[in-house]
């Protein structure tokens, strides 16, 4: 799906960002991504796609599947929330469905560059945590740079495209 609908961008920044941009802020301020919001945001995106795809039909196929991929990982990021709390936290595992979704919805494309840009920017910025503080293992909010996935993914999604030779 290389042109994205503007019905998937109207969700992405009237439905998505807002509660995002509270969780962001909350979990960079406080280290917790509060359950009420990542409700707000997952009950809301879903919602807004499954109404999206009873007035698009054509958009059903690729929503079913980002539906699917948002359930498939977001139960093995709470498996390995559960299993290695100190690899992920909780919060994160519970907002990763919700960011898989909004990702997959806008496209395969944008969903590869969404998990490669989160890992990539949040390996960048665990070692500069590491640099200022001069110590391994020191925590730091991920879910900034988790919600900003579908946003990675939309920048990336050309760069993903053209490497697989689909662009």
């Amino acid at each position: 799906m290389s042109e994205i609908a503007p019905s998937l961008l109207a969700v992405l920044l009237v439905v998505y960002l807002p509660p995002a941009m509270v969780l962001s802020w909350a979990d960079g301020r406080e280290h917790r991504l509060p359950n009420r919001w990542v409700g707000i945001l997952t009950g809301g995106v879903a919602a807004a796609l499954l109404v999206l795809s009873l007035i698009q039909p054509g958009l059903r196929a690729e929503l079913r599947a980002a539906a699917v991929l948002a359930l498939v990982l977001g139960c093995g990021a709470v498996l390995v929330a559960l299993l290695a709390p100190g690899v992920l936290g909780m919060g994160d595992a519970k907002t990763l469905p919700v960011v898989v979704l909004m990702s997959a919805a806008l496209g395969g494309e944008a969903l590869i560059a969404a998990l490669l840009g989160i890992a990539l920017l949040s390996g960048v910025l665990g070692m500069v945590v590491i640099a200022v503080t001069r110590r391994a293992g020191v925590r730091f909010a991920l879910g900034p740079v988790l919600l900003a996935g579908p946003f990675l993914g939309l920048l990336g999604a050309p760069l993903v495209r053209a490497a697989l030779g689909t662009g």
